[in-house]
């Protein structure tokens, strides 16, 4: 059988590091190919190898039949390849139409032809039930309706195939869902797509053949009918998975009490608009929202980092209004930021001074106000032993370490002084299934000994898993909170989108 996209015992090598390892892939005309694989697992370099972004080290590609050599992407797009990024190429400032067409620009009387650029738009739009209005500015569209707009311009530019890169990872469950309709629509018109994912449930969803990539290495092909998402993970960590039981403790006293807070942003903009939430020992309080809806700022409000802020915020029973933040880290709680590279590391230094990091004024890591290095190397043989931390050198500069166990070393420094109260944000983004596995382990941990955890995420599968409570946050405002059994997807992005209680 001749496949559409076929690569051949691929490989792509940078440096000492092997990406893509003899990687045989294939997809056919008129399918949906899910590309599986954890974080890291080499599958967006295998695409950006096939769209001639990298070169290949070793291996062919053929499509069509035929073997093919792109040396850019402009090669991959000569043969009606596209792909979306999982990071959108459009300008903000110009319109959809001047976005889809720049490149290939109706022009009359050597002057761009907006009312042509519209209408080619158009016609693309309806004809896959996009709708979107090509008169609109790229900067008034929500994140699910520049996807949309991308995907317009891969399909105004002449795609055959085409390959989207985690194209859910910021979507809302409906923008998810509008998103595999038109996936739906374009395979009915007889388009070829590649979905590169980490998402089991939406692969099991949307996928005709389903490749699982290991570590740069293919793991495994089947089609969809002849696996289950406990399979799939299996082939994607390449050991049995843990079972999850999510304890429901008795809830004890207020460990973070905040009401009617509210933060200015520098350009005028509410962050936090009169927000309340209590959360309590015992318990883990999951956040959820669309990114930039005030979260961020959240946690640098309720950790000392951001000033200027009104409305009554106690930690662990203390108004912390012009508390810094090792006063308040000193008083029992953790913060564990979503930027492990800006705030929660010092990737120059060694694994010793980081685990020193925020604790070098307690006792944990000095004695007579002095650094204790026999400490600190107790500390890091815990965290070491216990997170399961490779490699375990304690000279190593924390840069030399994969992102995973960048990530255990502060979820395992922050959780060592066992906090009272723990604000956590994305602690298992762009980490692996097995290094997920012991944060949420760990998490779980800190609750039964007794911890209130206020846990941001944008990972619907950790919000359910983990969260006792859940409350929706939008444009900084707290939409609605209940049990966690009281949501589905679907009705938590419904209010993830603004949607209030009685238009439910």
């Amino acid at each position: 059988m001749v496949h559409l996209l076929e690569t051949k015992k691929l490989t792509k090598v940078f440096g000492d590091f092997t990406a893509n390892k003899d990687v045989d892939f294939w997809c056919d005309e008129g399918k949906v190919t899910s590309l599986l694989g954890e974080n890291g697992a080499g599958k967006t370099t295998l695409m950006n190898t096939i769209y001639g972004l990298y070169q290949p080290d070793g291996g062919e590609i053929v499509f069509d039949g035929k073997a093919v050599h792109f040396k850019s992407p402009r090669d991959a797009i000569a043969c009606e390849i596209q792909m979306v990024h999982q990071h959108f190429m459009l300008i903000d400032e110009f319109t959809v139409a001047e976005n889809v067409v720049m490149g290939n620009e109706p022009v009359k009387r050597g002057l761009f032809h907006t009312k042509e650029a519209r209408r080619r738009v158009l016609e693309i739009s309806d004809a896959y039930h996009f709708g979107i209005d090509p008169a609109l500015r790229v900067s008034d569209l929500s994140v699910g309706e520049k996807q949309k707009v991308e995907i317009i311009k891969a399909l105004y530019h002449g795609a055959r195939l085409l390959i989207l890169d985690e194209p859910t990872a910021v979507l809302t469950p409906q923008e998810t869902e509008g998103l595999f309709q038109v996936i739906r629509r374009l395979k009915s018109s007889g388009k070829s797509i590649i979905i590169i994912t980490h998402k089991l449930h939406e692969t099991m969803e949307i996928a005709d053949e389903i490749f699982v990539l290991r570590h740069g290495v293919m793991g495994g092909h089947v089609k969809k009918e002849e696996t289950d998402p406990y399979k799939l993970t299996c082939m994607m960590v390449d050991h049995q998975p843990r079972e999850f039981k999510k304890e429901t403790l008795m809830p004890g006293e207020t460990a973070l009490h905040i009401e009617e807070l509210d933060y200015v942003r520098e350009d005028g903009s509410k962050a936090l608009d009169c927000l309340s939430l209590d959360v309590h020992s015992r318990e883990i309080y999951g956040i959820a929202g669309i990114e930039g809806n005030g979260q961020l700022e959240l946690l640098e409000v309720i950790s000392g980092i951001l000033k200027g802020w009104t409305g009554q915020l106690e930690v662990l029973g203390e108004d912390i209004s012009g508390r810094t933040t090792r006063q308040i880290v000193e008083s029992g709680a953790a913060f564990i930021h979503s930027d492990r590279m800006e705030r929660g590391l010092l990737l120059g230094q060694d694994a010793a001074m980081n685990a020193a990091l925020g604790n070098q004024y307690s006792d944990l890591v000095t004695s007579k106000h002095k650094i204790d290095y026999k400490k600190i190397d107790r500390m890091l043989e815990e965290i070491f032993e216990k997170y399961q931390v490779s490699p375990r050198n304690k000279a190593l500069p924390l840069k030399n370490f994969s992102g995973g166990n960048q990530q255990k070393m502060i979820i395992g420094r922050e959780f060592y002084r066992n906090p009272r109260l723990a604000v956590i944000a994305h602690p298992t983004r762009g980490v692996d299934i097995g290094v997920c596995e012991i944060i949420h382990e760990s998490i779980l941990e800190l609750k039964r000994q007794g911890a209130a955890i206020l846990l941001i995420t944008a990972d619907f599968d950790e919000l359910f898993r983990l969260s006792d409570r859940i409350g929706v946050i939008y444009e900084g405002h707290m939409v609605t909170e209940d049990i966690a059994e009281a949501f589905t997807p679907t009705k938590l992005g419904f209010y993830m989108g603004g949607g209030r209680e009685n238009e439910d």
